[in-house]
């Protein structure tokens, strides 16, 4: 994997952010501005993006080996980077704080940037974009029972319907059909699903900027549990995830596209949804925010350096 292709590739993602920082830098966005667009990004556009991942490509049932390797190894690989989380952060004296830090440490990216990025890096190979929709089912679900106890602590916090109804797992139960079915979508109903699927990165970008723009840069750059927190993320997650993967694969043979699908998902930064539950449980947002923002940031350092060991997994 080419560095600076990939290095231009994550920059352009990120730069997307700039017109948010500014639109309320200069007060054209009012304060709920973040709140409203999150809502328009959750309900509408990810949920098309979703079924736009789905519809019209081939599948045949020697996918499913693949499938179920992605579905176990998200729920082990995260268990184990929350695990070693929990044991970084243990000594920390501030509960919420470290909360917010674990839990950004763990939950990456994955449905807003996880796809537009693995369809900016491998163009060519549509199966890597399934897998990480196939990752998604696994996350969303860990999401709303591991991502919700992290941040609170209590698990009467949970809500196992969730685990199901919410509109990313909902789009996909929808469109998996007509993808096991090979039925195909007629292009004019394409269209405006993936026209609206297409808004997801945009929006999740202008949505972080404008988040960035409403933090005093000093919160941004003096916590070194942030720092931490984003190290993790953005080092220990993927390199302890593929060490897990290596050392399966030793056993048991695995398909080298499942390996580094898994890899690339593992290197996404902190996804905003430890924010979201930051603000509706009571979390420390600020740390929360802070820890998101720095790893989208640096991330467009760190996945170029990572993805040089691609070539090596195929």
């Amino acid at each position: 994997m080419d560095f600076l292709s990939t290095f231009l590739n994550v920059l352009i993602i990120v730069v997307l952010a700039v017109p948010g920082y500014f639109l309320r830098k200069v007060k054209l966005f009012p304060d709920t501005a973040a709140s409203v667009l999150a809502v328009l990004l959750l309900y509408i556009s990810q949920p098309f993006l979703m079924m736009a991942s789905l519809f019209n490509k081939p599948f045949d049932s020697g996918m499913l080996i693949n499938f179920a390797w992605v579905i176990g190894f998200a729920v082990v690989l995260q268990f184990a980077v929350y695990f070693v989380a929990r044991l970084i952060f243990w000594k920390s004296k501030d509960e919420a704080a470290k909360r917010a830090c674990v839990a950004t440490s763990y939950l990456g990216n994955v449905g807003f940037m996880g796809i537009p990025v693995m369809q900016m890096l491998f163009p060519d190979n549509s199966d890597l974009v399934l897998y990480t929709v196939v990752y998604n089912i696994a996350f969303n679900a860990m999401t709303w029972t591991l991502g919700v106890y992290a941040i609170t602590g209590e698990k009467k916090r949970i809500n196992a319907l969730k685990i199901i109804l919410n509109p990313p797992t909902i789009a996909v139960i929808i469109a998996l059909p007509f993808f096991f079915c090979n039925v195909p979508i007629p292009e004019k109903v394409m269209t405006p699903i993936s026209y609206l699927g297409d808004m997801t990165l945009p929006l999740s970008m202008i949505i972080l900027g404008v988040r960035l723009a409403d933090m005093k840069p000093i919160r941004l750059v003096n916590d070194g549990k942030v720092y931490l927190a984003t190290f993790v993320k953005l080092i220990v997650s993927p390199l302890l995830s593929l060490g897990i993967m290596l050392l399966v694969s030793l056993i048991v043979p695995i398909d080298g596209y499942v390996l580094v699908a898994l890899y690339v998902i593992a290197a996404m930064p902190a996804a905003s949804s430890a924010l979201n539950f930051a603000e509706m449980y009571n979390g420390d947002r600020e740390t929360a925010a802070a820890s998101t923002l720095m790893s989208t940031i640096l991330c467009i350092v760190t996945i170029p350096v990572l993805m040089l060991m691609c070539q090596f997994l195929i």
